[in-house]
């Protein structure tokens, strides 16, 4: 019931404007360049087929996760062209480790949301991941404006993560935040065992 619970509250977290919005700019694309907005139609698709279909063991990869990540940041990039920069360095040993499906994907989302939406200037989004022993480290790190009105959130995102964790490995400390003046920070140290003791990682 738990699991059930768990990705009925992943599958509506898709939010609808997101849908509408790129539904508007493939609309757009198809008078300026119809190949590229058939491009699009295909990534819009084949994403959101990944998130309505989510695996029942809720247990994904880091490689798999990244691509879905990658369909869409590309699809995003069509509406704010370069005022969104995606970087990542991947250790080439983490990319098989499994990681609870779309845990990357809100934390993207937010760096979009609270970076590119509310400045005029380039966000640059950054990815990196490193192994170090029983765990994997993920680092997704964003600027953003801070004169910027801030857009109010609810803070959703965050907390369904956290619950996530609690629920896949008994603990909710494996999220670090931290925020600075002009850059957001957000670390998982995800272990490589469902359900495994990490009361004692720091």
């Amino acid at each position: 019931l738990l699991r059930e619970s768990e990705l009925n509250m992943l599958r509506s977290q898709i939010r609808p404007h997101f849908l509408f919005n790129s539904l508007n700019s493939i609309s757009a694309l198809t008078m300026t360049d119809p190949a590229k907005a058939q491009e699009m139609v295909i990534k819009l698709s084949e994403y959101m087929r990944y998130t309505l279909n989510l695996p029942d063991s809720m247990i994904s990869s880091l490689d798999k996760e990244l691509y879905h990540v990658g369909l869409y940041l590309d699809i995003e990039k069509v509406r704010f062209g370069k005022r969104l920069s995606f970087e990542k360095q991947i250790q080439p040993e983490s990319l098989e480790w499994p990681v609870p499906v779309m845990i990357l994907q809100p934390l993207i989302e937010n760096a979009v949301k609270y970076g590119v939406y509310e400045s005029a200037e380039t966000t640059y989004i950054r990815l990196e991941t490193q192994t170090a022993g029983e765990f994997l480290s993920i680092r997704i790190t964003n600027n953003y404006d801070p004169e910027a009105t801030a857009r109010k959130g609810t803070g959703t995102g965050l907390k369904n993560i956290r619950g996530r964790l609690l629920n896949l490995y008994g603990t909710a400390s494996l999220m670090k935040i931290t925020k600075t003046e002009d850059h957001f920070e957000v670390h998982l140290s995800i272990p490589k065992d469902v359900r495994k003791n990490t009361d004692t990682h720091r």
